[in-house]
């Protein structure tokens, strides 16, 4: 991918995962969740997926539409906020934004990026500032 998301007013959007029981139950059981409401065996197909899942999703689906090509590691998750739970069933995408950015001593980029996750009817599931180490910055608005 180009190094310039200036095709949507500067975002770029991933594409989307679907939800499915397993997928939950599957990251429920491997992520070590606890809590009653995570409880797939009383919940079934409602139960939601924890936050660290939504996040874990998040960053694969960002990964795969390339805007992150040029990415030599995450450096910090900032003012990360939930805004609803997700279940079996609902789709995820990211809409990525690049910010700021600057050039180190070593000639790599600390770029910010904003991550929000939304569902297939563009409700808000997350938000996050994500700030990320380059080879290479991603140009913006």
């Amino acid at each position: 991918m180009s190094a310039d998301s200036a095709d949507h007013g500067g975002w770029v959007e991933t594409d989307s995962v679907t939800l499915d029981g397993d997928l939950v139950a599957t990251l429920v059981s491997r992520g070590g969740y606890t809590h009653p409401l995570f409880d797939v065996a009383t919940h079934g197909e409602s139960t939601p997926l924890p936050g660290q899942g939504v996040l874990l999703l998040a960053g694969g689906l960002v990964e795969q539409c390339g805007v992150l090509d040029d990415a030599v590691a995450m450096l910090e998750l900032k003012s990360v906020r939930f805004n609803q739970m997700v279940r079996a069933g609902d789709d995820l995408r990211v809409r990525v934004t690049p910010g700021e950015w600057r050039e180190t001593s070593s000639g790599k980029f600390v770029q910010q990026f904003a991550w929000v996750v939304l569902t297939r009817v563009d409700d808000v599931v997350a938000q996050s500032d994500v700030v990320m180490l380059m080879h290479q910055y991603v140009r913006g608005n």
